[in-house]
Parts: structure tokens; C-alpha cells; sequence
């Protein structure tokens, strides 16, 4: 079996964060503590974490910048630029370059560069249109379970229809606290766990 097989098995916390402000609620997993990942997603929807032009890494927005730092071994291009949440030039002027250089490249390389265009292509039209939403978030119920990536993945199908596409975070819908609950629990039933987890409105310490 491997790693990611038998991360998708092991047990954790399916939990459900609301921002009443927005009309967004969010359903993710995690297999550490609710409230880390509650701060995580203030952070980034509050914007005191932003998200590099170049790869893509969120990092402690340092007045209104991106920090130098580095990814892979070597210092990112994105280091003292502005976010993505504020701006895209930077990337798109980027990603040109890289193009630019194509003709030139073949094999691996070419196909790592090609993957790199396309990866920012995609993260310029995320954000080409990113307006902030208001509020944050606070918890409202955690279901402590077996298999919690798998009843994760399987409520956010029975509500694709609700997905946020535009939300700075993933996982993030426009339906009420009771939809989602009642998608998590269906995933439950139908996974054959609902009797087996446990639902509560604290997260554990």
C-alpha cells in the first residue's frame, strides 16, 4: 500500500468552518489539530499569509511583500515582489520569459518548463479577477473519524455545485452550515461510517 493510500485511511478530524460575513463555508481534513488549520485559513483570507507570483508558496506578508526566499535550492524570483492577491504582472512577465526560452529547450528540460507555464497560467487566471471577501472564520462541527480523506473528498462532490472556483483557498463553498453537514454525514453513510465517528462542536486540544 502506499503512503498516499494509506493517508486516505488513516483517522482524523472532517470539520466545517463557516464565514457567516461571506456565505462560505469550508470542509477539509486534517489528521492534526482543527484549530491549527482554522488559523491557517484566517491567515490566508485575512492576507497576513499572500502567495507568491513565481511558485506559488504562501508566505507571512512582509509590508504588503513577499519575503525573499527559497524553493528549491535556489532564491525564488517572486522575493520583494508584490502577492498575487494584489497583482500578476510579475508572474505574467514571467511566465513570457519562459516562453520565450521554449525553441531553445528540448527533452526534460523543455517539458519542465512547459509544466512551469502551464502552472502559472493557471495561478494568472485564478487571481486575474481576485476581489477579497469579507469576515473570517469560525469552527462549527468536527466529525472524528476513520478513512477522514475519503469522506472529505466524497462531501465535496455531492457539493461541487456549490464550489467557489475564485476563493483564495480550496475547499471552499457558497451553501449554509446545514448543507454542509448534511453532505459529510451522507459521505459517512454511505462509506459506512457514520456510527463509527463521532461529531462535536469543539475541536480537540
Amino acid at each position: 500500500m502506499s503512503n498516499l493510500t494509506e493517508f486516505r485511511y488513516l483517522n482524523g478530524a472532517v470539520y466545517i468552518l463557516e464565514n457567516s460575513e461571506a456565505k462560505r463555508v469550508k470542509i477539509g481534513m486534517t489528521i492534526s489539530k482543527v484549530e491549527d488549520r482554522l488559523n491557517d485559513v484566517n491567515d490566508i483570507w485575512q492576507e497576513r499569509k499572500v502567495t507568491c507570483q513565481i511558485c506559488g508558496g504562501r508566505l507571512v506578508n512582509f509590508m504588503g511583500l513577499l519575503p525573499s526566499h527559497i524553493v528549491s535550492g535556489k532564491s525564488c524570483a517572486g522575493g520583494n515582489k508584490l502577492p498575487l492577491e494584489k497583482d500578476i504582472e510579475h508572474a505574467v512577465s514571467y511566465k513570457n520569459s519562459l516562453m520565450g526560452r521554449l525553441p531553445e529547450l528540448n527533452g526534460s528540460e523543455k517539458g519542465s518548463v512547459t509544466r512551469m507555464i502551464n502552472t502559472l497560467e493557471k495561478r494568472i487566471n485564478k487571481y486575474r479577477h481576485y476581489s477579497p471577501l469579507p469576515g473570517f472564520w469560525k469552527f462549527r462541527f468536527a466529525y472524528y473519524t476513520k478513512a477522514a480523506e475519503q469522506v472529505e473528498l466524497l462531501s465535496h462532490q455531492y457539493l461541487e455545485d456549490y464550489l467557489d472556483r475564485l476563493a483564495p483557498i480550496g475547499e471552499v463553498f457558497s451553501c449554509d452550515v446545514s448543507t454542509a453537514t448534511e453532505a459529510v454525514e451522507k459521505a459517512l453513510y454511505k462509506l459506512g461510517l457514520f456510527e463509527l465517528s463521532k461529531k462535536t462542536t469543539q475541536y480537540r486540544a
